[in-house]
């Protein structure tokens, strides 16, 4: 196949499977969150059901999708076995990873917010 085809193939992997990581760790960090708050009595039963009901599935939505993103890039596909595409995927990943990480701080403060 075009290399050039398998470069971008890979980019686009990278960048998926880094959104929907750093999509589900966000979902689990608020359901962590509102455990802590519901725990320290911060947040009412409403509130905690409500958090968790918006945060679990996004969750679960999240790291199945970022599975069958691998299971069809790597397994049904065949793709990642060059040292280009390993190299596309990388440079698709990073960046989304690397702006989660510059904002993280802020994003996790807010999740402690009664």
């Amino acid at each position: 196949m075009n290399s050039l085809f398998l470069f971008f193939a890979a980019v686009l992997a990278g960048v998926i499977s880094a959104d929907m990581f750093v999509r589900g760790w966000n979902g689990f960090l608020e359901c962590a969150a509102s455990l802590v708050l519901f725990f320290q009595k911060k947040i009412p039963v409403k509130t905690f059901l409500s958090r968790l009901g918006g945060s679990c599935p996004v969750t679960i939505l999240c790291f199945l999708l970022l599975i069958l993103c691998f299971k069809v890039y790597f397994s049904i596909l065949g793709f990642g076995a060059s040292e280009l595409e390993q190299l596309g995927f990388f440079l698709g990943a990073v960046p989304r990873t690397g702006y989660y990480l510059i904002s993280a701080g802020k994003m996790i403060d807010g999740m402690f917010k009664p």
